[in-house]
């Protein structure tokens, strides 16, 4: 009986044993089975991910997208084609301006409109436009010429009054001041003097004292200029002292202007003077007439308040500025605007400088 007892025992444990590794393995395949599905499963959609890549790639392609190689040659082919585009346009454009009579140096000051372009002696200069300076404000419609050939300003400022006004010399010889009068003209510049080019010598116009009386005779107010070629203060102080003994017996409203150019002669005395030594002589001459009672003023071109003085230096004081034609080339702020040397006024034989004042005196 205790035999076949333990048989049973060990019979059972067997097939308890047998069951137990019968689950075991049962369970590594499950899990052998669960990880094979789990790869397949994540090979799908990898595979999944690589034809959406691909067709995405694809569809990026056929609608012109780009590798950065692609995309690199592409914008530098782009910087190539502007440029010469725009070299094309501005070379039209030259060409253009040159056939319809512009000058050189009018199309190249159209293509810096930032800059005061001036031309000397073969060569050009940039200066670029300083906002520290008055502008004087008016646009390029703001002026025109009238049926006399007067200019006359059409602009919106109802506070802008202008006069017209000549300067003359003993170039206009002897002048009919009535038929000057009649004409329209309401003020005169004269001139008083000069210094010689060369020598140095102050002389006084021939006909100063000619004009000074039959203008202010006529009604016409009158002011003075004088050329200098002064080198230094003392003789700034010497041509001022000139003007101030010739105008003392007569009725100055307009002012007292110092005319500063360069005399286009390398034998001219002022020939090296700089920026410095022609500031000192104006500032001498004009600090000198204010102290005299007069209004004190500058007379020159757009060359001479770029490289003979320097704009921000002389802004304090009244400005004639001389240039031909409209518009205004020069930026910053004037009161008289010399427009021609080529303006025609009865009672004067030949050509006269006309002027435009937009400042009471």
């Amino acid at each position: 009986m205790n035999n076949s007892g333990d048989y049973r025992v060990r019979r059972g444990v067997r097939n308890t044993q047998n069951i137990v590794s019968i689950i075991f393995l049962s369970l590594v395949a499950l899990m052998a089975l669960t990880f094979s599905i789990v790869l397949l499963i994540r090979n799908a959609n990898l595979q999944r991910q690589e034809d959406a890549i691909r067709s995405e790639l694809d569809a990026l392609n056929q609608e012109g997208y780009y590798t950065e190689a692609e995309a690199s040659k592409l914008v530098e082919d782009a910087k190539e084609e502007a440029a010469e585009e725009t070299k094309n346009s501005i070379r039209a454009m030259i060409q253009q301006k040159l056939e319809n009579g512009d000058g050189a140096t009018s199309t190249i000051r159209s293509l810096f409109p930032d800059q005061i372009v001036v031309a000397s002696s073969g060569r050009y200069y940039f200066f670029p436009i300083l906002d520290e300076i008055e502008h004087h404000g008016f646009g390029e419609e703001d002026f025109e010429f009238d049926e006399n050939g007067f200019l006359t300003y059409v602009g919106d400022d109802s506070t802008v009054e202008v006069k017209n006004g000549i300067d003359v010399s003993r170039f206009q010889g002897e002048i009919d001041w009535k038929k000057v009068k009649a004409a329209g003209i309401d003020f005169a510049i004269i001139r008083a003097g000069l210094r010689g080019t060369t020598e140095g010598k102050l002389l006084v116009d021939d006909f100063f004292e000619a004009n000074i009386e039959g203008a202010t005779e006529n009604g016409i107010d009158v002011g003075v200029y004088f050329y200098s070629q002064a080198l230094d203060e003392d003789e700034a102080k010497e041509e001022v002292q000139l003007i101030l003994d010739l105008i003392e017996p007569y009725k100055i409203k307009y002012p007292v202007v110092i005319d500063v150019e360069s005399a286009e002669s390398d034998s001219a005395r002022t020939v090296d003077l700089s920026t410095d030594d022609y500031e000192l002589v104006v500032k001498t001459f004009c600090d000198m007439v204010s102290n005299a009672g007069y209004t004190p003023m500058i007379y020159g071109n757009v060359k001479s308040f770029t490289l003979l003085m320097d704009a921000i230096d002389v802004d304090n004081y009244d400005i004639w500025i001389a240039y031909y034609g409209t518009p205004l080339y020069y930026p910053y702020h004037f009161n008289i605007w010399q427009y021609t040397s080529s303006g025609r006024v009865d009672g004067i034989d030949g050509d006269v400088d006309l002027n435009i004042c937009i400042t009471d005196y």
